[in-house]
């Protein structure tokens, strides 16, 4: 997994770092940009990672009215942060989720839909 991560943040300079999740908010894999200065510590970024599982999970409940969400963005004054689930299951115990995060001035949607979702879905083998 980690391997993956490595590739994820090969996709884009602007890409500061990227972690696997599971279901319960375990960090299972996290690389970071060489030489980068992390904005929270690891605890915090623990914390950050169960509050992305809840998240996940709330916008599960209007996936029949609206659709699969592809991802969801965060802006903030000095990171962008974006979850991208990795399974298209609907089981949400087995799930996995991306987490990234882009320098400030990335077009972090662009990104993700023309950079990180096609290479999720060329490899979605390795993610089973």
């Amino acid at each position: 997994m980690e391997r993956f991560c490595t590739e994820i943040l090969e996709r884009d300079y602007f890409i500061r770092s990227a972690a696997i999740i599971n279901n319960s908010g375990n960090i299972m894999a996290s690389v970071s940009r060489p030489g980068l200065i992390e904005l929270m510590l690891p605890q915090e970024d623990a914390r950050a990672a169960v509050q992305a599982v809840i998240r996940s999970a709330t916008r599960n409940k209007f996936k029949s009215k609206i659709g699969d969400l592809l991802f969801s963005i965060s802006r903030y004054t000095r990171e962008i942060r974006a979850t991208v689930p990795l399974q298209s299951k609907s089981d949400i115990k087995n799930r996995l989720l991306l987490l990234l995060t882009f320098d400030i001035d990335a077009e972090a949607d662009f990104i993700i839909l023309r950079k990180i979702l096609p290479f999720i879905s060329d490899n979605r083998e390795y993610l089973l």
